[in-house]
This record gives structure tokens, C-alpha cells and sequence, in this order.
């Protein structure tokens, strides 16, 4: 038996009894967002009904090509009462929390994601830590509506599942998944186009990010951390590199010998400090437990934060002030 049914029964109500919805994605997108959403957004048109895909941030340009026509709106633009539910899909913590309160009372709220969240709030919630991704319990939800998906679903779904897994390479890929990527592919979805976009034919910036980060790292020898930091001038001078570019080189100092778990730094604001948090199932470390106590979040081998500041290069480092 599904363990979400109920849920998703509900979640199909909703939807065929709503005129208009609105998904929400993170703000700065992953793929794991923007496939998850995509694909929502795409069933939910197919039913008749109006779906708009709310974010605080443009489309990401990797999503720009697989994905011509999608369009983001920013939700200082959105008429949140017109809307009869809200879906936030692996938004949680970085998205829809900061428009709760211009949500009516009459909206009917759902909540889909597989980032541990404590006490969430809505109408309607499927949260699994134990999956890759929210865009593989979007694939949970069709599976069970036994949804015939689209060339261009299945592709979003895809991209989305191969992003949070590193190619279907970390530790949060299951038999589960497996089954989820080769569903999709007998979908039609574009595996080759994901590859070559996403995750392939790096440009000469992106390869250069990756090689400052290198470059710069350091491991304290205390706690096995590996860090290192990408400050605003660097952002500046690499054009901006994608999200996937920034976790990509947290995943790489995770790679190097003797560190126990990895921190990447990178400025995102003019006051805006990101950190991600990478390690893995055998080195016994759980970087959510860190995430947390800089109030954010994840899992316990792959994790992130926010907080105010600049990043600053010291005599004997990096440090954000």
C-alpha cells in the first residue's frame, strides 16, 4: 500500500476542484524544483486548469533550454487570493514560508518535499526524507494516479531526480529511484539533452569555479571539515555560475581524501552568506545537524544555510563577518 494514498486522493481533489493553482518553487532553482514543478504544472494544464509557478528568482538558464516556454513569476506580482491551493513542491524552507501570510485562509495549502521539516503546516503534506527528491514523489503521485505522462514530463521528472542524486550516484538513491529514472526514460524523457545541458559540456567558468574552490580549500584537522569560499568579486568574474555549479563543488571537496565532511561558501547578497554541506553515509557524520544550528537545513549527508554577511579572506583563512 502507498504510504501517502490518502494524500495523494486528496491532493487529486484538489485539483480537479480548483480553477487555479499556484506552485512554487525555491528560491535560486535546482533542478530538483524546477522539474518537480514543471511537471505539476504541466499535468494540472492538461486538466483544464490555469497553474502558475511562483519563485523569488528568474528560470535558471540550464532550465532555459530544456525548457523554452516556462516562465517564473515573481510573487511580489501575484494576486495570492485569486489562487483556490498553493503547492509548494521542495520549496519549504527557502520559498513559500515567506509568503504564508498572504495566503487566504480559504486556499488550500499542500506541501511536497523530502527535506526533513519540523512541524509544517498545511492542509496537505507528503514529506519522505528517505527519497531522493520532491520530483520523485511528484513521479509517487502520477505512479499512484496511474498518470500517463508527457515527453516533457517525464523529462522535468528526470532532471529533477538526476540532480538531487549526482547522476544517481549518492547515497539517496534507492532501488526506488532506479525504477523512478528508468519509468521516465521509457517515457520518452530526454536523457541525452538532460546530460549534455545540465551536467555535461562544462563551460570554462564553470570548470574554473570548480578549480578556486580546489584551489582554496582547507581541512581542519580537529573535525575532518574541508572548506573553502566563493566571495562576490569571484560570482562576478565566473558570470554568475548556476546552483548546480556551487553544489557540484561542494560535492568535490567532499571527494578529497581525509575529509570527513565538506562546506562550501559562496555569497549570494550584498549581506547574504549560502553554505552547503556535503558528506557521506560512511564517514559518520550528519551535516543537517550543522545545517540546523545556523537555521537551515536538509539531510544528513547533504545540507545548507543562510546567513547575513560578507564573505572575508583572512591570514589564516576565510571567514564571514
Amino acid at each position: 500500500m502507498n504510504e501517502f494514498e490518502a494524500q495523494f486522493r486528496n491532493i487529486r481533489f484538489v485539483i480537479r476542484n480548483s480553477s487555479r493553482v499556484l506552485l512554487f518553487a525555491h528560491s535560486r532553482p535546482d533542478a530538483d524544483t524546477v522539474g518537480a514543478n514543471i511537471a505539476l504544472q504541466e499535468h494540472i494544464e492538461s486538466l483544464g486548469k490555469r497553474a502558475d509557478i511562483a519563485c523569488f528568482d528568474p528560470v535558471p538558464n540550464f532550465a532555459k533550454d530544456l525548457f523554452p516556454s516556462v516562465v517564473f513569476v515573481h510573487p511580489d506580482e501575484i494576486d495570492f487570493p485569486a489562487y483556490d491551493a498553493v503547492l509548494g513542491a521542495d520549496s519549504i524552507n527557502r520559498g513559500l514560508d515567506r509568503v504564508k501570510d498572504r495566503i487566504s485562509e480559504r486556499t488550500v495549502t499542500i506541501l511536497i518535499d523530502h527535506h526533513p521539516i519540523e512541524n509544517p503546516e498545511a492542509d496537505i503534506i507528503v514529506i519522505d526524507p528517505s527519497v531522493s527528491s520532491a520530483s520523485e514523489l511528484v513521479y509517487l503521485f502520477f505512479k499512484d494516479n496511474a498518470q500517463r505522462l508527457s515527453k516533457n514530463m517525464a523529462t522535468a521528472l528526470l532532471l529533477g531526480i538526476l540532480g538531487d542524486t549526482g547522476n544517481l550516484q549518492h547515497s539517496c538513491t534507492t532501488t526506488q529511484t532506479f525504477a523512478a529514472a528508468s519509468y521516465l526514460i521509457q517515457s520518452g524523457a530526454r536523457l541525452s539533452k538532460i546530460t549534455s545541458t545540465v551536467f555535461s559540456n562544462n563551460k570554462i567558468s564553470t570548470l574554473n569555479l570548480w578549480g578556486k574552490a580546489l584551489s582554496r580549500a582547507q581541512i581542519n584537522p580537529n573535525n575532518g571539515m574541508i572548506y573553502a569560499a566563493i566571495t562576490e568579486d569571484d560570482i562576478r568574474e565566473l558570470g554568475n555560475p548556476s546552483t548546480e555549479d556551487l553544489y557540484i563543488a561542494s560535492e568535490l571537496l567532499n571527494h578529497v581524501p581525509d575529509a570527513k565532511f565538506s562546506l562550501l561558501f559562496y555569497q549570494i547578497g550584498e549581506n547574504l552568506v549560502r553554505g552547503s554541506l556535503r558528506t557521506e553515509p560512511h564517514k559518520g557524520i550528519d551535516v543537517s545537524a550543522i545545517a540546523k544550528s545556523f537555521g537551515g537545513g536538509g539531510h544528513k549527508y547533504a545540507s545548507g544555510f543562510e546567513i547575513p554577511g560578507r564573505i572575508f579572506e583572512t591570514s589564516t583563512g576565510w571567514e564571514v563577518r
